[in-house]
């Protein structure tokens, strides 16, 4: 491994972020190591109050109350506090399963072929346990074709759709968004029915027949389900933590724990080349590797722009470690996901999109007949300009606006 290549990033690393007492001890639950880590981290004063709201937000409170059960340096109301927690958790879990398990098989009894993303069936690949890995809804992935079919079958079990659309703005909404999102009575959020990885703004573009063909079947309790092959399930990953800044540390401990699996580095290296998401990866890798200890294969490690994709890394763990929160309307926010495209023309496309393709947020500030649907376009680019304006004056200006 090109380590040579990677320890001055190391140092830049310690010089921007750091950690506290209470980021330290969740960081020495997730690393899996010895218990020497964990018993430095624990012999620090540590503001448990601190810890179970850190771990809520990073998502980890499983693998926290794994790694902190019946020790002698956790007090005993600290333990009971974990267990409640854990259990919660696992009961959520197994709640999830089952219904994945019901809303699979009606699809299928229909012929409609899905692909469970991430929640229960990354938790039984990645960690052999549903309960070990926190999530709070269903992600479905089924072709284009299908969705109307896939949205039928889920109103017989009776799911609502959260955003009633147009008949014109639902095949909009199809073109450029990637998912539909259902409550179940009044459960909110429970279920993301999509189509695509991710909206095509973000001008990642994944072959999505080819993720159905190289999909593999994953065996649960009771039922079995088909899901991302490794590899693919390593790439998405990676953009879907990008997508959201890589805001907690639940999204590092998966991608970290996925290099442990047998993968082919090699296609990993050209896939991501041909998407155009290798500095993404990079990213992603250098902060496992940073904050977990994870590997950073070669075919990675001697990638054009390691250094750079590095020193992103520095800045999103530092931010991890501070527990600094992420505006995702922001321009940092926009110009820091444009940089992690390595080509200028996923850089345009991505910025181009932005600007000018309308969301449901955009039908929904104000009300247009179908017929004249393509004057959200200047809708849009009016509310880009203005954030792009509110933003440019800084959090004060924006916190008037918002």
């Amino acid at each position: 491994m090109a380590t040579s290549a990677l320890v001055k990033t190391r140092t830049q690393w310690n010089q921007i972020a750091t950690p506290s007492r209470e980021f330290d001890l969740l960081l020495a639950c997730c690393r899996n190591g010895s218990d020497d880590s964990l018993t430095r981290a624990l012999a620090c004063p540590v503001n448990w109050d601190i810890v179970f709201r850190s771990a809520e937000c990073h998502r980890v409170v499983p693998v926290l109350a794994r790694a902190l059960r019946e020790r002698s340096d956790v007090p005993g109301s600290v333990q009971s506090a974990l267990q409640a927690r854990f259990q919660r958790n696992a009961l959520q879990a197994l709640r999830f399963s089952a219904e994945l398990a019901r809303v699979t098989r009606a699809l299928a009894n229909h012929d409609i072929e899905v692909l469970a993303l991430k929640g229960p069936t990354l938790g039984q690949l990645l960690y052999g346990d549903t309960a070990l890995r926190q999530f709070g809804d269903l992600d479905l992935l089924v072709r284009p074709r299908d969705v109307q079919r896939a949205k039928a079958v889920l109103r017989e079990l009776g799911y609502e759709a959260q955003r009633h659309l147009s008949k014109r703005q639902e095949r909009a909404h199809l073109r450029s968004g990637h998912e539909h999102v259902f409550r179940l009575n009044d459960q909110r959020n429970l279920l993301e029915l999509q189509w695509h990885i991710l909206q095509r703004h973000y001008a990642v573009e994944f072959d999505l027949d080819a993720l159905f063909r190289r999909s593999i079947e994953i065996q649960m309790e009771g039922f079995r389900v088909r899901s991302l092959g490794p590899e693919d399930q390593f790439l998405t990953l990676c953009v879907h933590a990008a997508k959201h800044s890589w805001a907690h540390l639940g999204m590092v401990r998966d991608i970290a724990t996925l290099t442990n699996l047998p993968l082919d580095w090699n296609w990993v290296h050209a896939e991501a080349t041909r998407i155009g998401i290798l500095r993404i990866v990079a990213i992603s890798l250098a902060l496992g590797r940073e904050l977990l200890g994870c590997k950073v294969p070669d075919e990675i490690a001697r990638a054009r722009g390691i250094h750079a994709a590095e020193r992103m890394a520095g800045r999103v763990g530092a931010r991890l470690s501070e527990g600094k929160d992420i505006d995702f309307s922001s321009l940092r926010y926009f110009s820091d996901f444009a940089w992690t495209r390595e080509r200028w023309q996923d850089r345009l496309r991505f910025v181009w999109r932005q600007a000018l393709t309308p969301g449901i947020n955009d039908w929904e500030c104000a009300r247009i007949p179908d017929s004249l649907l393509p004057l959200y376009r200047l809708i849009r680019i009016g509310r880009f300009l203005k954030r792009a304006i509110v933003t440019s004056r800084g959090p004060r200006a924006l916190a008037r606006e918002t």
